[in-house]
């Protein structure tokens, strides 16, 4: 299998200079056919002509505007390989992360393979994931009592991807953008039409978390964003008629509970995904067809 690693960047020079010695060891670790590349979002710290001094055998991609991970969708759609590993600039590598990770790509039904996250320090950051709903609310949930065992996860913010299934799912969605739930989003479509994610701890990496997105956006404006995608991810895919009941039913008096208890965020993101509806229905449209597997199948 060919494998291209593609690191994400914008203004991150000196998150470079510390990181990708550790994926150019990696490479070189590994028994596939495996290329790097750096796919920049329109720095202005220098970060490109710092790359083309220090490291001249990666290939580096310029966008024309500043997407976010949907950047990335460009990149796949023109790249040879056959197997993506999709990583930011804040993430350094065990020197073999990749064959682990990589190897359930021989099971055809395999969409993606998430590795065990890491800090810096060593401790616990994130890996198997699942989704679940309460008083109406979307959930991510890590499993930190397994995160040393394989198994079936639903989503991954940093992995692997097949190319094939990566591009008929339709990339990244714009829809989220400046960014989060656009990852779990895309894992579970696949999901939806009977593929697998796969959780596999033997692929370490080792996140600085947020280094990127905190610079640009306050907690509070974060979370805020973090709230309008979750609902805008509720209601773009969720077809159950069960769950969107108990939706409908809790949702509004959660949101305002949530505000009068110090989590008005929840209030904004809430009214800002309202602000969203057409383009949803545009999605839902266009997404209209019998899937493998239903809603209730995957959320807990």
């Amino acid at each position: 299998m060919r494998i291209e690693i593609m690191v994400l960047n914008y203004n991150g020079k000196e998150l470079l200079a510390e990181c990708l010695p550790s994926f150019a060891e990696a490479v070189k670790n590994s028994k596939n056919e495996c290329t790097l590349s750096i796919v920049d979002n329109k720095s202005e710290d220098g970060s490109v002509e710092f790359l083309k001094e220090k490291f001249p055998e990666f290939n580096v991609y310029v966008t024309d505007e500043n997407r976010v991970l949907c950047s990335f969708n460009e990149m796949v759609e023109n790249s040879k390989a056959d197997i993506l590993i999709l990583m930011n600039n804040d993430i350094k590598v065990d020197k073999n992360f990749i064959d682990p990770l990589v190897e359930h790509f021989t099971d055809s039904k395999v969409f993606y393979a998430a590795p065990k996250v890491l800090n810096f320090d060593g401790t616990f950051n994130g890996g198997k994931s699942y989704l679940s709903m309460k008083y109406g609310i979307m959930k991510v949930n890590i499993d930190k009592e397994t995160y040393d065992e394989q198994g079936i996860t639903h989503t991954i913010g940093c992995g692997a991807f097949r190319k094939d299934n990566f591009l008929k799912l339709g990339g990244y969605d714009p829809i989220y953008l400046p960014g989060y739930w656009e990852d779990t989003d895309i894992c579970y479509r696949g999901l939806k039409e009977g593929l697998k994610g796969i959780y596999e701890p033997k692929s370490m990496i080792y996140h600085k978390e947020h280094s990127s997105f905190s610079k640009s956006f306050s907690w509070y404006k974060k979370m805020s964003i973090v709230d309008r995608n979750m609902f805008i991810f509720m209601w773009k895919n969720i077809s159950d008629t069960a769950l969107w009941a108990k939706h409908i039913i809790l949702v509004i008096p959660h949101v305002f509970a949530a505000a009068i208890c110090g989590r008005s965020h929840l209030l904004v993101g809430f009214f800002k995904a309202l602000f969203k509806i057409p383009q949803i229905i545009k999605r839902r449209k266009a997404a209209q067809k019998v899937f493998s597997v239903k809603d209730r199948d995957i959320i807990s």
